[in-house]
């Protein structure tokens, strides 16, 4: 990480790797303070060696979106209220398993988006969450309909 000194405070670069495709670009985010001065390319990055998509750009747009939700929600009458991230997490669980009673384990379905291979929360969780659910509706961008769930399992 490198520092320099600006009008509003410090500035610091942090280097990452955008998440938004399989593509996995080296991206370096220019930080003022809290705020997100500036996103360009990692010329270190050792797969895109500086060059970054349109998408890898928008980061600081989806990042600053005022209608981004930053904690979890659940409906109350016409509009939201913020809950804890254990209250949401038992809140899902709950549902999926009442669904699932009702109207079988196939009622739920997975889409297994993308670029999983790149995420340890999906390499690590992927398979007891698909073993958990026992769903045959598995979808992902590699298949028209079921499979994706026993392949991925195998």
């Amino acid at each position: 990480m490198s520092s320099a000194t600006s009008s509003q405070g410090a500035t610091r670069t942090h280097h990452r790797t955008c998440n938004l495709c399989e593509a996995m670009c080296g991206i370096a985010i220019e930080v003022e303070g809290d705020r997100i001065a500036s996103i360009r390319g990692d010329q270190r990055g050792p797969f895109s060696r500086g060059y970054i998509c349109p998408k890898a750009l928008a980061l600081q747009d989806l990042h600053e979106d005022g209608d981004r939700l930053r904690v979890p929600v659940r409906r109350a009458g016409s509009g939201f209220q913020p809950i804890s991230w254990d209250e949401a997490f038992d809140e899902v669980a709950g549902r999926l398993r009442e669904t699932q009673a009702r109207h079988g384990r196939d009622a739920v379905a997975v889409y297994l988006g993308n670029p999983r291979g790149h995420n340890y929360a999906s390499l690590l969780y992927l398979i007891p969450f698909l073993e958990a659910l026992r769903t045959r509706n598995c979808f992902s961008l590699m298949q028209r309909r079921q499979g994706a769930c026993e392949r991925e399992m195998s």
